[in-house]
């Protein structure tokens, strides 16, 4: 796997999967973004999603919830374990989101909810472009991330010893990647920080399809 990021994750997939459990029910704004994204992608005649950096597979149900035939990735094997456990009817796999096991023009939509927070702003067109390569034409890609912060460094995290760092990706930089990569932009939005959340910082999210 080509992220450092999916050993950590190895180490604290049970604690983070409790402390994002049921996450869209204290985000409705975010949830929207989602079922949006769903609408979008619906009406332009498409049917399935691909949930890249999945985690325990929230956003992978929520997306199945609308309609679309979605699968989940991830490059942590437990991860991967804990979606298939919460959800059985949804379908999981291990892999490298920058090596996704799908031909060419086969997903009608990607959603990358809070997955690129590892990969570096100049390492983002080549994952643009992998994206672009397995999507249909049209075809729809869907980015959560934090925003308006410093790089966040973590030793210790979800009660381990960690080697973490949380990137914090300018909006307009995103949208000038995936415009880069055969994207258009459709939407960009940004949420204030939520406190009583503990939420570290704003949150962007971009949708786009391609060009």
């Amino acid at each position: 796997m080509g992220n450092p990021a999916y050993d950590q994750y190895e180490l604290i997939a049970p604690e983070y999967a409790r402390t994002f459990a049921g996450e869209f029910e204290s985000r409705p704004f975010d949830r929207a973004i989602l079922r949006s994204f769903a609408d979008l992608v619906v009406r332009a005649g498409g049917r399935t999603a691909l949930d890249v950096g999945c985690g325990p597979g929230e956003a992978t149900a929520e997306l199945a919830g609308c309609g679309l035939r979605t699968e989940g990735i991830d490059g942590s094997a437990a991860m991967v374990a804990l979606a298939s456990q919460q959800w059985p009817d949804l379908r999981f796999q291990t892999a490298d989101m920058f090596d996704l096991p799908y031909p060419p023009g086969t997903v009608d939509a990607v959603c990358a909810w809070y997955s690129i927070i590892h990969t570096p702003a100049e390492a983002l067109p080549e994952l643009f472009t992998e994206y672009r390569r397995v999507l249909t034409d049209p075809g729809w890609v869907l980015l959560a991330f934090q925003t308006d912060g410093e790089p966040a460094v973590y030793d210790h995290a979800f009660g381990h010893d960690v080697a973490l760092t949380f990137l914090r990706h300018d909006i307009a930089a995103v949208c000038t990647a995936l415009e880069g990569t055969g994207f258009t932009v459709y939407s960009m939005t940004k949420r204030a920080r939520q406190v009583h959340l503990d939420e570290p910082t704003a949150q962007g999210m971009v949708i786009a399809q391609t060009s």
